[in-house]
């Protein structure tokens, strides 16, 4: 009913087909193609909804970085999902990686603020956390979950990314750290979903995770 009467809401909930679609198409011609390879898992921050274009969210941007750092072009297999909730990176996501018969140059995550919104009893949540920490690649990016929702719950779940995640041998994209106030110009349409601006810091919060890597 929201998205009937709230122009912003509909705008943006208009990207989540789009979006997916555009993804789909790219990750096929990804497959196919040569080069770095780089896989996505999250939500739909990493589709990249609230952003003019998906190209403007946190993976695209922190992908011309990447580009820029290594001289060369990027593949992007991005598997995330808008809505997903850190179960379906476990159920659904990984399985998608793991199955891969090429080994990704870089893996990242940025999941949990769905769970946050949705209110998952915090034990699923930790647990499935937990599970995804167990399950990643060695070397890959697990984020933070960024200021701005249920922030008791939220520095228990970033507790739990800061302390396990490098035992694991991950590294950690502090978004947390980059999403704080003045918001002003950071949100998209919803007020819920960054807008470019915000996904800029969300790729910086990435790029300084992986600064000792690709200078």
């Amino acid at each position: 009913m929201a998205r009937a009467v709230h122009p912003g809401l509909r705008k943006v909930h208009a990207q989540v087909a789009a979006f997916a679609e555009v993804w789909e198409e790219a990750n096929a011609l990804t497959l196919a193609g040569t080069g770095p390879l780089w896989v996505v898992l999250g939500d739909s921050t990493a589709q990249g909804i609230g952003a003019p274009g998906y190209e403007q969210g946190y993976v695209g941007q922190l992908r011309h970085m990447l580009e820029r750092r290594s001289g060369e072009p990027w593949r992007v297999l991005n598997l995330s999902r808008s809505g997903a909730r850190a179960a379906n990176v476990v159920e659904a996501q990984l399985p998608r990686l793991e199955a891969l018969e090429v080994r990704p140059e870089l893996v990242t995550c940025a999941i949990g603020a769905n769970d946050l919104v949705a209110r998952t009893p915090p034990e699923r949540l930790n647990s499935d956390l937990r599970t995804i920490l167990a399950r990643l690649p060695e070397g890959a990016v697990i984020a933070t979950v960024p200021q701005g929702l249920r922030p008791t719950r939220a520095a228990e779940v970033n507790d739990i990314i800061r302390g396990e995640a490098p035992a694991a041998g991950l590294r950690v994209a502090d978004v947390w750290a980059h999403t704080g106030p003045p918001w002003r110009g950071k949100f998209s349409a919803d007020g819920f979903h960054p807008g470019a601006l915000g996904y800029a810091d969300w790729a910086r919060a990435f790029a300084e995770a992986l600064a000792d890597r690709y200078r």
